[in-house]
């Protein structure tokens, strides 16, 4: 069929949706409500997305021929998502063309018609949207099927909100276990419990692609102040360094001694600019307490595991360090 022709999309006659046993779980009600979707009401596109306060990531998926992969993420101010997050076309559309700020925008060329509903939180803020697509146009049944769509992303948000609140029970469950992880000379978690705390935590961000980041810290200088001052001293620098890092962190932060005079950080549900105030805070009260320290960060992505992130702040701490140097 080609672009522009129009089709008939089904009115809002729909079976019975089996979906009760998977609404226990957000990303198991996500897919189950993807696969819904893509039998009764089709379309080149079914998909759940984040809204991670600058980019759109897509967490569900139906297969497609557009090539839209899980984990796929887009600057969100140039989705149509958020065109429709901000008012300025409606959730729903058999023919986009029919839409004024759509129909102008090139961006949009091949898209005949869509679905865009907001999946909201309990306290009304954004998680993400339920978004479809199809090059094709349709009559106006797909908009009479728009407050079914609605009520399936309130049972999402529902669903979501509840999922949340047992992944952060489990979450404070598992930072109190980690508090037995101490390392001796700082009090902070040691490398055992930072490794545990960061597996569990990809487990999360793969469900909700929360925003968050890593942060490495490498102390300059250790090996002079021992040469020079011994080892007690060099402790001393360790033990100042700890201190600075627990003071600037603020409580849903991860501070770990991985060794030596190498520190990390792990900042779940964060968005970008906390991340890049904590860094200026932890650099202003290093250089109060005369510690001298090199630091690298890297963001949370679908496109990478946690290891690799941790990769990638390693990297730019050492960046800083030669430039340090």
């Amino acid at each position: 069929m080609s672009h522009g022709q129009a089709r008939t999309i089904p009115s809002p006659a729909f079976p019975s949706m089996p979906l009760l046993p998977p609404l226990t779980n957000f990303d198991q009600a996500s897919r189950s409500i993807v696969s819904y979707l893509d039998d009764h009401l089709p379309f080149a596109l079914w998909s759940i997305t984040r809204f991670d306060g600058a980019n759109q990531i897509f967490l569900t998926v139906s297969p497609n021929p557009l090539h839209i992969e899980v984990g796929e993420t887009r600057v969100w101010q140039n989705t149509m998502c958020s065109e429709v997050v901000c008012g300025n076309a409606p959730p729903v559309s058999s023919n986009r063309e029919l839409v004024p700020s759509l129909s102008r925008d090139d961006r949009w060329e091949g898209i005949g018609a869509y679905v865009s509903i907001p999946i909201l939180h309990s306290d009304g803020s954004l998680f993400g949207t339920l978004c479809g697509a199809d090059p094709t146009t349709g009559d106006s049944g797909l908009e009479d099927n728009e407050a079914l769509l609605t009520l399936l992303c309130r049972l999402l948000g529902t669903i979501l909100d509840i999922d949340y609140q047992r992944a952060q029970s489990v979450r404070l469950a598992e930072t109190a276990q980690l508090d037995a992880e101490t390392d001796p000379l700082t009090g902070l978690l040691n490398r055992r419990g930072w490794d545990r705390f960061l597996e569990a935590e990809q487990t999360r961000y793969r469900q909700f692609a929360d925003p968050g980041s890593i942060i490495i810290i490498d102390l300059d200088g250790m090996k002079t102040i021992n040469d020079e001052r011994g080892h007690a001293a060099g402790d001393e620098y360790v033990q100042r360094a700890g201190e600075i890092l627990a003071a600037c962190a603020h409580p849903g932060a991860v501070v770990s001694r991985l060794g030596g005079d190498e520190f990390g950080i792990a900042l779940s549900d964060t968005q970008p600019h906390t991340v890049d105030y904590l860094i200026e805070r932890l650099e202003q009260s290093f250089r109060r307490a005369e510690v001298r320290c090199s630091v690298g960060r890297a963001d949370f992505s679908m496109s990478q595991s946690f290891s690799e992130t941790w990769d990638a702040a390693d990297a730019e701490m050492y960046r800083q360090k030669r430039s340090n140097r």
